[in-house]
């Protein structure tokens, strides 16, 4: 009797001991002390490694953490915290967590850095560069490196683009990721450019024209990037103000010599249809190509309005 007792006994121990193995935990989910994710969400199967059968495994998989932290950015991963989830899940007593108390969330991406942005900048400016340019550089202000997803990188200058000049220059540099624009950073840098220029050689009044007994030319670094770059043709241009001696010579100090000049004589054509009267006339002011001025006829001392058509000669239509 006794040994059909302790048979019993053992047979029901036996059969407790398998039940309780078979409800035991049927997965094993591991969490390494460090990660690195691409999405924007953190999803448990993309955090671990998950040992269980298909179903559970696909179902833990899917278990959403939170979201993930910023590119550039870190966050903290607690084991208490994927516990409560998992428990909430429907998923308490199933499985075997194996996680240190905290882990390191990191956003995957790729380093956007100092040298390839100044790159960018420095390419957009050698291709619009001024041909009477002998030379140039650039000077970096201070480039913050910028971390993005990972992707094909590309560079673009958003917005209104000035007209390059000696000193500082910010340009609003567009990074772009796969040919979308993720953001844009100010670049800002010191550009030095040499070019040739002119130079007067002595004390120049004003009006007076410019030859290559006034003016000298040489390579010097810019300062304002209003200095005159086009070639001097002798007898075409004269100063607009009273210049000194060694002075670089700026755009708003020249221009083109007038084709009729103040005071001086000059053709007048009267044209009424088919009809053409040629007097001469006194021009009251400087006129230059298809400009309108003010002439005084001669012969009737009466002022009239004609327009410059070449040296020396107006005209005027009457209707």
């Amino acid at each position: 009797m006794r040994r059909v007792w302790f048979l019993v006994l053992s047979f029901l121990l036996l059969t407790g001991m398998m039940t309780v193995a078979a409800t035991g935990p049927k997965a094993v989910i591991t969490i390494p002390p460090a990660l690195e994710v691409e999405g924007e969400e953190l999803e448990l199967g993309q955090l671990a490694m998950i040992e269980a059968e298909p179903a559970l495994r696909e179902k833990i998989s899917r278990i959403n953490l939170g979201r993930a932290p910023r590119f550039g950015e870190t966050a903290s991963l607690y084991r208490t915290n994927v516990v409560y989830i998992l428990d909430r899940s429907g998923l308490a007593g199933t499985y075997t967590l194996e996680m240190p108390p905290k882990v390191t969330v990191t956003r995957a991406g790729q380093l956007v850095t100092a040298d390839q942005m100044l790159a960018a900048v420095e390419a957009y400016i050698g291709k619009h560069a001024s041909p009477a340019w002998t030379g140039w550089r650039v000077e970096p202000g201070r480039l913050q490196e910028r971390r993005v997803p990972r992707g094909e990188l590309a560079y673009r200058l958003e917005g209104d683009r000035t007209p390059l000049k000696p000193g500082l220059n910010t340009f609003r540099l567009g990074i772009l990721v796969d040919g979308a624009v993720l953001f844009t950073v100010p670049v800002t840098v010191r550009l030095t450019i040499e070019a040739p220029v002119y130079v007067s050689t002595q004390p120049l009044d004003r009006y007076t024209e410019l030859s290559a007994e006034v003016v000298r030319r040489e390579v010097r670094e810019l300062t304002t990037g209003n200095e005159w770059l086009g070639e001097l043709t002798a007898g075409r241009y004269r100063v607009t103000r009273d210049l000194p001696a060694g002075r670089v010579l700026l755009a708003g100090d020249l221009e083109e010599k007038p084709l009729v000049t103040k005071g001086s004589k000059v053709r007048l054509i009267l044209e009424s249809g088919s009809v053409q009267v040629e007097l001469t006339a006194q021009a009251e002011e400087d006129g230059w190509l298809n400009q309108e001025i003010i002439v005084t006829n001669l012969d009737s001392n009466r002022r009239l309005t004609a327009t410059v058509m070449g040296p020396g000669l107006v005209e005027v239509k009457l209707k």
